[in-house]
């Protein structure tokens, strides 16, 4: 009787704990739905591209020798962001944390690309530090058309001659950690937090070969995310010509890339690949817990911009910036 008591109490027990584990499981999975596959499908922490650019990681970079190579007081570096239609909400938050963090002791050039209808919020400023906001509807003709990237193109980089470095950033980032020298290069890429420890084979880098952002199964060993982008002022005329370029190409023909300037810039930095990389410490999705390797913030970033952010076609055909949401 003894026996039959303890088997029974054993078998109890097994399943308790079976459906204890079915439980944990059921609640990462709808928690952090990446979490099984950090596990499964992770590669080791990448900390260099395979052409020699470094990853930037807390624990990995030399504060000192960035500080050193690009002193204080000697840049200017501008750092660009578009504000349309419900995300001019963002504006404010978007300006206050980056003053409390991006290019400590540099000069910054903000410039906010709106479509007008709102007055951007006066932010205090530490010294040498401006807000320049740019109306689409006083630049553009009447019906004419102008892609995100052209944009910062023709009415940012070409107008200010005297940014050493730009960087391009979604309006509803958020920062929380330190942004400085230790992200500066001649073109940088930020390794998207949705695919930077898993395998090639699961990019969604553009596959319709009628687009010209389309990259071949044989290409590619990195994927970027679209929000945050930068380089010195050459590289970023050239990287936002080319892309604006891609992509009109594509509108004309009717063919869109799945994720949109993303898939653009994907494209672009398969043929001209970063010089330096940053992880995803400067996009950690806002509403996630967990994230394999990362252990410290420095830029909490909008969920609805993992795919790239708001790049849409601007027009103002009825005197006001015609917004498509994509």
């Amino acid at each position: 009787m003894v026996d039959i008591q303890v088997a029974s109490h054993l078998r109890s027990r097994r399943l308790f704990l079976l459906l204890l584990a079915v439980t944990i499981v059921i609640v990462l999975l709808t928690m952090h739905p990446w979490f099984l596959d950090s596990w499964f499908l992770r590669r080791s922490r990448p900390t260099y591209g395979a052409w020699g650019a470094p990853v930037v990681w807390d624990d990995t970079v030399d504060y000192d020798k960035a500080d050193r190579q690009f002193p204080k007081k000697t840049l200017t570096v501008g750092l660009i962001t578009v504000a349309m239609g419900g995300y001019f909400a963002y504006v404010e938050d978007f300006l206050k944390t980056a003053e409390e963090h991006f290019m400590p002791g540099q000069k910054v050039m903000y410039f906010v690309i709106t479509d007008g209808s709102k007055k951007v919020p006066e932010i205090p400023l530490k010294k040498k530090r401006t807000v320049s906001v740019i109306s689409l509807n006083e630049n553009l003709s009447k019906g004419t058309p102008m892609l995100k990237m052209e944009a910062i193109n023709k009415l940012v980089l070409r107008r200010n001659e005297d940014l050493n470095y730009v960087f391009c950033m979604n309006v509803d980032f958020r920062f929380v950690g330190k942004f400085g020298a230790e992200a500066l290069g001649d073109l940088v890429g930020t390794l998207h937090p949705g695919y930077y420890w898993k395998n090639r084979y699961s990019f969604p880098y553009e596959t319709n070969t009628d687009s010209k952002a389309y990259v071949a199964p044989t290409e590619g060993e990195m994927y970027f995310a679209g929000g945050l982008y930068g380089g010195n002022r050459e590289s970023m005329l050239k990287l936002t010509e080319i892309c604006a370029k891609t992509r009109a190409e594509d509108n004309i023909n009717g063919v869109e890339a799945i994720w949109h300037d993303e898939s653009y810039l994907n494209r672009y930095f398969v043929d001209h690949p970063p010089t330096r990389i940053l992880s995803p410490e400067y996009c950690f999705p806002r509403d996630y817990w967990y994230m394999p390797w990362v252990k410290y913030k420095r830029v909490v970033a909008g969920l609805k911009d993992l795919s790239g952010g708001p790049d849409n076609l601007y027009s103002n055909k009825t005197n006001k910036v015609k917004v498509t949401n994509e």
